[in-house]
């Protein structure tokens, strides 16, 4: 299963939100915190695993929410709410 990283980025403003080591191809529908490389703000989640205790996954621009938070420390991502960008 290959890997890869890439930006998240928000889909009203296209501000950067993420760098995610996403693996395997298709859609981006579940974020896992401990695959969140930056911004060290989300990336220091990965010890969080109640879904109540995860803060809501909003853009800082504009406020537009891409992910709700699921059990097991994951975000189910809203789909069309986000772009994602490969890195070099």
């Amino acid at each position: 299963m290959a890997s890869q990283t890439i930006d998240i980025l928000c889909g009203q403003c296209g501000a950067f939100m993420l760098r995610y080591q996403k693996k395997g191809s298709g859609q981006l529908t579940k974020l896992y915190l401990d695959r969140i490389t930056e911004p060290n703000s989300l990336a220091r989640l990965k010890s969080i695993t109640r879904k109540s205790e995860l803060p809501a996954l909003s853009c800082m621009e504009c406020g537009n929410r891409i992910g709700l938070a699921h059990e097991g420390g994951t975000y189910r991502m809203i789909k069309g709410s986000f772009r994602r960008k490969g890195v070099k």
